[in-house]
């Protein structure tokens, strides 16, 4: 496999800059496209630089079936487990705090959220070969004991 990573946009928001990537990864042998990943990174304090602000337009959810639907349980504590990464947001234990966020209960954090969906995906696309790869997006809060 050959990965090619490109900086595709650096944006001005004001109080931070916005860097977005793409990683295009191909068959080393055959040039057949495997997987394409996009992300962002909000590097706070580095806005302020008179570039384009980039699009507003937010992401859409294609008018069709998911490719594939996986459901994937966590346990009550899992959060309590994750605040061992350093995060100690309230957000992810306290019920009255995450109320006040517009959450019906607290939600998991992000990293957790994404060590959980990563092996959910590797066991539904690749039978769970951590060699595979795969194509996903993530749009939610996830809350946990579900």
């Amino acid at each position: 496999m050959r990965t090619i990573a490109t900086v595709t946009g650096i944006y001005d928001k004001g109080s931070g800059a916005l860097v977005v990537t793409e990683n295009a990864a191909v068959d080393a042998a055959t040039g057949e496209p495997l997987v394409t990943s996009r992300s962002s990174a909000f590097i706070r304090g580095e806005g302020g630089f008179g570039g384009e602000r980039g699009s507003d337009q937010p992401w859409e959810r294609p008018d069709r079936e998911p490719d594939h639907r996986v459901v994937q349980s966590t346990r009550p504590e899992q959060a309590l487990i994750y605040r061992l990464s350093g995060d100690r947001n309230p957000l992810h234990v306290d019920p009255k705090f995450a109320a006040r966020g517009g959450f019906s209960q607290p939600i998991l954090h992000g990293l957790c959220t994404y060590g959980v969906t990563g092996r959910a995906l590797l066991q539904a696309l690749c039978d769970g070969d951590r060699r595979g790869s795969g194509r996903w997006r993530d749009d939610s809060a996830v809350r946990y004991g579900r």
